[in-house]
């Protein structure tokens, strides 16, 4: 189909479509140039979900080039990387994965456990990965980006901006051409099974050839894609779109678009302008994405230590609001504690918190909150057991199979080889 009609079909379908399906921030660039097409909010806060395993490829890459790491080399699952919830490949703990498919589960079906395997098996230890990761991220001048983990999963602390993710995906595909091939890879074989990769582009847009996926309910459903038209490469970065096939058709519009525009000087990602972190809270998509998933509260097991508390609130989705909103802050990014809502007992309403503290880091906390004019309070250990024991923990929530929400789970029938006619 020639671009310019695909263009129309394209907006013909976006323009009947009901006005909830408008999405977050977005930008279209050029890989090899780091240059700016076009861009909505591009420096505007966001979850990036399994988007995040950009970073985590990043780092791994980057241990290959270095001799630290080898595809053959075996690493462990630990009891931590097998407790990972969906996506995930299931591999028991104590078993051993190559790297090399390990890399090919994070990149191709978007496993949250081989993301913990090769943390692990890069870093030691998934707070000394996260640490690689926020190191990486400022060097690469992603000043909107503040990663907690190399899955993606939810962290009130662990956001990006479309324009970092961009500058990240450019410094891929610049950096570790030998390595492309795992964005683009069709499907994953575990013995005779063929897990489809979850970037459905790939299927829907012939010229696509890459890059990720993400979604967690808080998120929506995220895409940073690269296609090739007449050997120019363009990648498009998607938040918060309602649906799988939702962010495919935004991405495939951006980047026919760009296709049709005549080639000149454009700004570089660069200038693209940072919200400063805490500025704003990302939008929480739950409630289209999710519209039966009600704000996770802390489980009692879980409360421990010395915390602080950030208020008690009349609901669940105003405890989450606020908690949000202090974990961005500059006094919250790097605090090492555990943040959640807390139903109160005696229905006393909900509690913004962490815990998981010491004392004096407590208190220093609490002391640079109330310097911001913001509400906190040094709780002891012993308010937390008291918490624990009189509030009944809530139901556990329910866990999507398939967290990246898309049909391109199912896995990839063979074809029956056709018989041969008899002459």
């Amino acid at each position: 189909m020639p671009i310019l009609r695909r263009i129309l079909v394209l907006l013909v379908v976006l323009a009947v479509a009901p006005p909830a399906l408008a999405a977050g921030p977005s930008v279209l660039f050029d890989p090899a140039t780091e240059e700016v097409i076009s861009q909505d909010r591009a420096g505007d806060p966001w979850y990036p979900a399994s988007i995040t395993k950009l970073m985590t490829a990043y780092i791994v890459f980057q241990k290959l080039k270095a001799g630290k790491l080898k595809l053959d080399q075996k690493i462990l699952v630990s009891d931590l990387a097998h407790s990972q919830p969906p996506s995930k490949i299931g591999v028991p703990v104590g078993q051993s994965v190559s790297v090399d498919f390990a890399l090919q589960a994070l990149l191709v079906y978007s496993a949250n456990d081989m993301a913990y395997v090769l943390a692990e098996g890069a870093s030691g230890s998934i707070s000394a990965f996260a640490a690689d990761m926020n190191a990486q991220a400022r060097k690469l001048g992603m000043t909107g980006s503040h990663f907690v983990n190399p899955n993606g999963l939810f962290d009130y602390r662990h956001i990006t901006t479309a324009r970092d993710i961009a500058i990240l995906a450019s410094t891929l595909l610049a950096e570790f051409p030998e390595y492309d091939h795992y964005f683009s890879q069709p499907f994953l074989s575990i013995g005779k099974r063929r897990l489809s990769n979850r970037n459905s582009l790939l299927r829907q847009m012939k010229e696509a050839d890459g890059m990720k996926t993400g979604f967690v309910c808080n998120s929506g459903f995220n895409l940073v894609a690269t296609a090739t038209h007449d050997g120019r490469r363009l990648g498009a970065v998607i938040f918060g779109a309602n649906s799988g096939k939702h962010r495919v058709d935004l991405a495939e519009m951006l980047l026919t678009d760009g296709y049709s525009r005549p080639v000149t000087v454009r700004p570089r990602l660069q200038s693209i302008p940072n919200v400063q972190t805490g500025g704003i809270v990302p939008t929480d998509m739950t409630s289209q994405v999710c519209k039966h998933k009600p704000v996770t509260l802390a489980l009692s097991k879980t409360l421990g230590g010395w915390g602080i508390s950030f208020g008690n609130y009349e609901n669940s989705a105003t405890a989450d609001m606020a908690l949000r909103g202090r974990m961005l802050s500059s006094s919250g990014m790097e605090l090492p504690g555990t943040p959640g809502v807390i139903r109160l007992p005696e229905k006393l309403g909900y509690a913004a918190a962490m815990w998981n503290l010491d004392k004096a880091t407590s208190e220093a906390a609490c002391a640079r909150y109330r310097a911001e004019k913001a509400p906190c309070e040094v709780l002891p250990p012993e308010t937390f057991a008291k918490i624990a024991t009189l509030v009944p923990d809530p139901a556990p929530p329910s866990v999507m199979a398939d967290p990246e929400g898309d049909e391109v789970s199912k896995p990839v029938k063979k074809k029956p080889a056709k018989k041969k006619k008899k002459n």
